[in-house]
């Protein structure tokens, strides 16, 4: 068991690096163990993870690509499930597959609103995060199964930045989730207005892969685009006039 949490561990460690080299976007999926992130993961991407109630069902974060409706491409990055009373030398053992969280761009925690322990269940999730130090990160919390649960709960999350209802099982309000998730990756960008000239289609290229273009215009005295780029490719879309 050792031995295969300090591969995963290598294994996360490297894909980490070139994740940071090609500067795609990572959003981490957590939250309460059963809560439907296997199963949010599979209606985004067609992963095909292991979705089943068991604990720790998921030990080697499951990571995939995610095109949003915008082109831009992102990573979605599945973790282990967390749960009440987590004892310390497991926290130490999977602090590998949890750590996710603490590298990406943006928290998407799932929640079953749908059990009657949601708001506790949303708590051990927030402190397990702080102990592992992931704070300043913006969260979307997703409240999933809105197809079992009843209209009696109130829903909310005071600590989430974004909230959205959606059942990842019958991929209602999907939609609305990845134009969340859009918004907030824009939040995070500089918006750009250049005149490029032709010779510089290259930085185009750029800009809609890590990016989000908005309008790109010919023109006879180049190509006009508006568009939010991170701040880490910025000097490498500006243009050379």
């Amino acid at each position: 068991m050792n031995r295969e949490l300090k591969d995963v561990k290598r294994h996360r460690e490297v894909t980490r690096e070139q994740r940071n080299r090609n500067r795609i976007p990572v959003a981490a999926i957590v939250g309460y163990t059963n809560a439907g992130k296997s199963t949010l993961l599979n209606s985004l991407t067609g992963a095909g993870i292991l979705a089943e109630d068991k604990l720790f069902a998921t030990l080697d974060p499951t990571t995939r690509g995610l095109k949003l409706p915008s082109g831009q491409e992102i990573l979605l990055t599945d973790t282990v499930g967390f749960i009440r009373k987590l004892p310390h030398h497991l926290i130490e053992a999977f602090r590998s597959t949890l750590e996710e969280a603490k590298y990406a761009d943006l928290i998407l925690h799932v929640v079953d609103m749908a059990n009657p322990q949601m708001d506790e269940q949303m708590f051990i999730v927030y402190e397990t995060l702080k102990n592992l130090e992931v704070i300043d990160k913006p969260v979307i919390t997703i409240f999933n199964k809105m197809d079992k649960a009843g209209n009696q709960q109130i829903i909310r999350d005071f600590h989430a930045d974004y909230t959205v209802k959606i059942s990842a099982k019958m991929k209602d309000g999907i939609s609305e989730l990845l134009q969340t998730i859009e918004a907030v990756l824009r939040e995070q960008k500089v918006a750009i207005e250049n005149l490029y000239s032709y010779q510089e289609a290259g930085k185009i290229q750029l800009i809609r892969k890590y990016g989000e273009l908005q309008q790109e215009d010919y023109r006879d005295d180049g190509i006009f685009v508006r568009a939010f780029v991170p701040v880490e490719i910025y000097d490498k879309v500006r243009t050379s006039k």
